[in-house]
């Protein structure tokens, strides 16, 4: 897909955003735009590398050609005036000034690292939280890390994620917790069902025999001891049947 096309799509998805009253339509079309800013992202690095290589007298098919690898964890901390990004990059230090430069606008930011050790690297980081001074954010190379200084276009404001996207998906975390929390018995059967899903064979053998157990002594009104129904026993035999393991 073409760059202009990949642009058009991501302020259809911006509009379309503005729009959307529902949560779950809100990060169904703010996941999407993410997609797709990072596709306009990488296609504009790629790019801007050709350039660079073809300026200085590359050729597809030469040794100069590398290949771009996208960079994704990092780590950030804030202070009253800046928002700090740091980088781990094996051997960065090693790199000249110029082939580590990052570019900036209001809301994002684009990290590029030419030739080290023959690759190239590249971080993108789009729809910041709040507005960043473009003309005063810096970054340092340090020793197997690049650290980026965002400075705050409102100093002391505080940042409680990185960006906005984070957000959206932090309120949503935040709404379905507090759905947990006014229904306890829901929330129980949803861990369980989580901790099934995602854990190793023994975890969900474990987790069956508990649930079975429990299935038990709530049918027989009893307790491990014979005596009256209660405790973890009881109370997820007040949860329902969940139909079947696999279900979990």
């Amino acid at each position: 897909m073409s760059l202009e096309q990949l642009k058009a799509d991501s302020s259809e998805f911006g509009a379309l955003l503005e729009q959307a009253k529902g949560a779950r339509v809100k990060a169904a079309l703010t996941q999407a735009k993410a997609e797709v800013d990072r596709e306009i992202i990488n296609l504009e690095i790629k790019a801007r590398l050709a350039a660079e290589r073809q300026a200085s007298g590359g050729t597809a098919g030469s040794d100069t050609k590398r290949y771009l690898h996208e960079l994704t964890d990092y780590g950030w901390d804030q202070s009253a005036k800046f928002v700090k990004l740091f980088i781990t990059l094996n051997g960065v230090q090693q790199c000249q000034e110029d082939a580590v430069t990052v570019n900036y606008t209001e809301h994002s930011l684009q990290l590029h690292v030419r030739d080290l050790n023959g690759k190239d690297f590249g971080l993108s980081v789009n729809n910041l939280l709040f507005a960043i001074d473009v003309a005063k954010s810096y970054r340092k190379i340090k020793t197997d890390m690049v650290a980026i200084y965002l400075k705050k276009a409102e100093e002391g404001q505080n940042w409680d994620v990185l960006t906005s996207i984070q957000k959206r998906l932090k309120q949503k975390a935040d709404n379905e917790l507090a759905k947990d929390n006014a229904n306890p018995e829901e929330a129980l059967v949803n861990i369980m069902k989580k901790m099934y899903n995602s854990g190793d064979s023994k975890t969900k053998q474990v987790i069956a025999k508990a649930w079975t157990e429990s299935q038990e002594k709530a049918r027989f009104g009893q307790d491990a001891n014979g005596g009256p129904g209660g405790g973890l026993g009881g109370g997820l035999g007040g949860l329902g049947d969940l139909g079947s393991l696999g279900n979990l």
